[in-house]
């Protein structure tokens, strides 16, 4: 599948260049197949190289900018007409560019799944120099050498990084250096490469490289080799659906979920825009959830194995103090860099959520039942499961005389404020964690009084969740409508599917959805993860036209891409991955849900193919 886009499309739709990256490396490719340095989104990014991992040890540890290039035929003037495709099943990006003055450039690019390499074909009609360059600017930052010899670079940032920049090209070319850096370690160099060939292929290489052997490979065997890459990973899970609009965000979602995922875990995307790459405990479990519940469990663990090499001082920071150890609680830090126990959040009220304590609960839970691994279950999943679930019973749960049992004051959903106490998406989360903690016990035979102790207390939360005597409410008095009250069955499975309170309020907050469904307080319509998040809620109750419902509301709010935005109204972050995942976890559970197949099927599809896990290790296939 290859999805396009024209001029013409894009003054009709948002457009933000499609990213192409394997994890580490990031960058996104625009319609001249550069990244011409122009601001897109409500952010007002502009494309850059960036890193996985490399970031500053300064304010909020931003990712390290590694530059940007540009390139095309020189002197062809503005650009008069355009095309643009992705391939998201092999992550080439191709473009075919006209100028004023006739002169066309043929555009294709692709980064390399498993090594650092960039592969750039470029094609020009008419006569006159194909030129390339890039400029590499930073902070705290030196380069020196040759395009032809490598670019040796030295950060200095969170680590001391080191390593080279290859710009390798396949035919004879020109180079002309020019160095404006400062005197103090303030980077900014420009190479521009000239190449009277038609015909070019360029490989930017990022530090392990053997230039010899990218020249022998050419454009040609490093694309077989991305193809195979490639089909190795849609392998593992599969849909064919009769919705085409529907399978071009799904493919676009699943493409930009795996080259998001770094080797640590999966940020909310791998741009400067999106909080620079930072990861968010939250966010991890529906990225974690779109990949699991599609097959791609290898790359899925990255989730919870990120959290269990961050849980010694997720424990420190809840309660060790002058080298005394409490119960082993655990709290995480909201925006966690590579480095455990730093926070990566500015200040504010969104430091006092306590919500992600639930949402890592939930992957290193869900990893164990999709695959059964007992090993895993012990060693990784229960104990984050019990710092979690010890979080919430020593830190955040009260219980009064009366024998009401209730949630502290923290921040639930930003919309509705700081300082709720009770809040009914935080308590829905306390309940679950608290669940499965226990049921993990049953299963490895241990903590067996914690467990007793568990069960309760989330019998309490559930008899004292917040509601009006007809339905749940986000919290005791609130005026305000809200996605929250979805949470009993989604994100967080903490209610009975039957609870007649939990349906009255997705009946509620459905009715006025367009004024309270964005992620913030702005615009007319439901932001597509608010929307992909009710769908998962409706295709558990079985309600399969209604989840399809949501989700062709969302498909039709996406970039010319098909990729999703966290809220496309008004143009705020393109290639939102949260949402990603929430979109492809709703197909995935129209088709299988808990080993069930075609549960929410919606009555409109016919003749759908799928391969998808069930429970315990089993794979799903059903042709037709």
């Amino acid at each position: 599948m290859v999805i396009s886009c024209t001029r013409r499309d894009a003054e009709n739709r948002r457009y933000a260049p499609p990213p192409i990256g394997n994890g580490d490396l990031s960058l996104q490719i625009d319609y001249c197949g550069s990244m011409t340095q122009r601001e897109y989104s409500a952010e007002r990014a502009v494309p850059v190289i960036c890193r996985a991992g490399v970031r500053y040890d300064f304010g909020t540890r931003p990712l390290v900018r590694f530059g940007a290039f540009q390139c095309g035929p020189e002197g062809a003037g503005e650009v008069a007409d355009w095309e643009q495709s992705l391939d998201p099943r092999y992550g080439v990006v191709a473009s075919t560019t006209t100028y004023a003055d006739g002169r066309q450039q043929q555009a294709s690019s692709f980064c390399m799944l498993d090594r650092n390499v960039i592969v750039l074909r470029r094609r020009i009609s008419g006569k006159g120099d194909f030129v390339f360059t890039y400029t590499l600017k930073g902070r705290r930052m030196l380069a020196s050498g040759m395009p032809d010899t490598g670019i040796d670079y030295h950060i200095d940032g969170q680590s001391q990084y080191r390593g080279k920049i290859f710009i390798l090209a396949d035919q004879p070319v020109t180079t002309e250096i020019e160095d404006r850096s400062g005197p103090l370690g303030d980077c900014d160099v420009t190479w521009t490469i000239r190449s009277t060939a038609p015909d070019i292929t360029l490989f930017m290489a990022f530090d392990d490289c053997v230039p010899e052997q990218l020249l022998a490979l050419g454009y040609d065997g490093l694309l077989a080799e991305q193809r195979k890459l490639w089909d190795e990973y849609w392998e593992e899970g599969w849909v064919e659906l009769p919705d085409k609009k529907l399978q071009e965000v799904y493919a676009t979602s699943q493409y930009h979920l795996r080259i998001n995922a770094t080797r640590w875990s999966m940020p909310v995307g791998l741009f400067p825009s999106h909080w620079d790459g930072r990861y968010f405990g939250f966010d991890e479990m529906f990225m974690f959830r779109g990949l699991a519940s599609s097959g791609h469990l290898s790359v899925a663990r990255r989730v919870p194995e990120f959290r269990r090499s961050h849980l010694e001082a997720a424990q420190t920071r809840a309660h060790r103090y002058f080298g005394k150890i409490g119960a082993g609680a655990a709290r995480f830090v909201w925006e966690t860099v590579e480095v455990p126990g730093i926070e990566g959040a500015p200040p504010g009220f969104w430091l006092e959520h306590i919500f992600h304590m639930s949402t890592i609960a939930c992957s290193a839970n869900d990893y164990y039942r999709y695959t059964g691994d007992l090993d895993y279950l012990r060693q990784c999943g229960y104990p984050l499961l019990r710092g979690c679930a010890e979080f919430f019973r020593v830190h955040a749960i009260y219980e009064e005389a009366s024998g009401r049992i209730y949630v502290g004051k923290c921040t639930d959903l930003e919309r509705l404020g700081a300082a709720r106490e009770n809040a009914y998406m935080t308590s829905c989360g306390a309940i679950n964690t608290l669940n499965a903690a226990a049921d993990a016990t049953d299963v490895l035979d241990e903590d067996k009084e914690l467990a007793v102790e568990w069960r309760r207390l989330a019998d309490g939360l559930r008899r004292h969740l917040p509601n009006d005597g007809e339905k749940y409410i986000p919290y005791p008095g609130c005026p305000d409508k809200s996605v929250a009250v979805f949470s009993g069955i989604f994100p967080f499975p903490a209610l009975p599917k039957d609870d007649p309170m939990q349906r009255r309020a997705l009946d509620d907050f459905l009715a006025v959805a367009e004024t309270a469904g964005n992620m913030y307080p702005v615009g007319t319509s439901i932001c597509s993860w608010y929307a992909a998040w009710m769908a998962i809620v409706y295709a558990r109750l079985g309600d399969g036209d209604a989840t399809l419902e949501l989700l062709s509301k969302t498909a039709a709010a996406t970039g010319c891409f098909s990729e999703i935005f966290e809220i496309y109204e008004t143009g705020h972050r393109p290639w939102f991955t949260t949402a990603e995942g929430s979109f492809v976890q709703a197909i995935n559970e129209l088709l299988v849900q808990d080993g069930r197949v075609g549960v929410a099927m919606p009555s409109s599809w016919k003749n759908v193919a799928f391969k998808l896990p069930g429970l315990y290790g089993k794979t799903i296939t059903v042709q037709g």
